[in-house]
């Protein structure tokens, strides 16, 4: 292990606590009574879309905004009585925030020798912590380039090197990879994991992008509204959600309207979609692309409007009476059935969720009969009604 991860291991103890947070912009509510704990080492992803709340967050933490009221814990210490420059944070721009007429080493190097004479470190000490810094981000051989000259991923991990430069007790990220295009954000996540293994430095890091935060993070906190809807591990916050907003904000998702009559749940047209133990009563039913299958029959109520293949996928849209209907399903499967579009097919949902109140948890969606189409249910029913 090198010199650089042991520094960043010994000050990375400090847990966050967020107690009854509220922030205020004019008539807009940024923050509403917020509670949060972040445990030592932990990378932790503030997910929401725009307008819940996030970035407002990272910022009070971080000391660039202050909250109309409650407090930020570091540890047993009130950060809230702190100034920014004074609570030994290491900040990550969403646009690097570089110096354009410093090197690579220059800009590494500037948190620690703008620190005042008698705290700073000396020259020798700097250009150490410096050029191991740069080996830890895997940019050593690029030292004496200038911002202009690397790309975008380049310069972010040139940002992240000079935030842990100041030894932080806690790192913040601000939608750091925000700016890049796909392939090199996947690939800095995948670096970023393997960097915050290695650290450990508790860590907080903002995003809209739910693949992002489920991939990186040890755990999700999912805002709306300025208010925390789901706090949890990635696996469980997409599989047992919270409430509604949190299954539609997790991934592409089909919405039907439904209502639940002893244990059923129904269609509005009576079809019968599936079981689940919920109270009787309206509910809105969610079932993701993935989780519909779809099987050839020539006389049933369902057609595929649409196919695109995307990688391993085919992805479908299927119109189902009056509804759209989002469909993934394996390429070999798709060629096994030798489907194509205008084909009419049965759906059947192998799971999904149900919400009697959208503000509370989900039941479990299951097939009456593992397997068993539930528009083949509707097309029954409605030749039951016709006879």
């Amino acid at each position: 292990m090198n010199t650089a991860t042991v520094n960043a291991k010994k000050i990375g103890g400090s847990a966050i606590e967020v107690r009854a947070i509220s922030k205020r912009f004019g008539d807009h509510v940024a923050l509403d009574n917020v509670h949060l704990d972040i445990r030592p080492g932990e990378l932790v992803a503030l997910l929401g879309p725009s307008g819940s709340g996030k970035t407002s967050l990272l910022r009070i933490i971080a000391g660039l905004e202050a909250p109309d009221s409650g407090q930020i814990m570091f540890g047993a210490e009130d950060a809230s009585r702190r100034q920014a420059g004074e609570r030994e944070v290491g900040f990550v721009f969403q646009h690097y925030a570089l110096f354009r007429h410093m090197t690579v080493f220059e800009n590494v190097a500037f948190g620690l020798r703008v620190v005042p004479r008698a705290r700073r470190l000396a020259r020798g000490v700097i250009a150490e912590r410096v050029t191991k810094l740069l080996e830890l981000v895997q940019l050593g051989w690029l030292a004496d380039r200038y911002p202009s000259q690397l790309s975008g991923g380049q310069r972010q991990r040139v940002a992240l090197a000079r935030a842990l430069a100041i030894e932080p007790k806690v790192l913040l990220l601000d939608e750091p990879f925000a700016a890049l295009d796909a392939k090199v954000r996947k690939e800095l996540r995948r670096w970023l994991r393997a960097l915050h293994e290695e650290v450990k430095l508790t860590s907080v890091f903002v995003t809209h992008d739910q693949d992002e935060a489920l991939e990186l993070a040890d755990r999700v906190v999912v805002m709306s509204a300025g208010k925390v809807e789901q706090i949890g591990a990635p696996g469980d916050v997409y599989t047992a959600p919270a409430s509604a907003f949190v299954h539609e904000f997790l991934g592409d998702t089909n919405r039907l309207a439904c209502r639940v009559a002893a244990g059923r749940v129904l269609l509005a047209d009576g079809g019968v979609l599936g079981r689940a133990e919920a109270p009787d009563g309206e509910a809105i039913a969610y079932v993701r692309p993935h989780e519909l299958d779809v099987v050839p029959s020539a006389d049933a109520p369902a057609v595929i409007h649409h196919a695109s293949t995307f990688g391993p996928l085919v992805r479908l849209i299927v119109a189902f009476g009056a509804t759209n209907l989002d469909v993934a399903m394996p390429v070999e499967r798709w060629v096994r059935l030798g489907l194509s579009v205008n084909d009419r097919v049965d759906l059947a949902a192998r799971y999904g969720a149900v919400f009697t109140d959208p503000a509370g948890p989900a039941a479990r969606l299951l097939p009456m009969v593992p397997g068993a189409p539930f528009a083949a249910a509707v097309r029954l029913q409605g030749a039951g009604r016709r006879a």
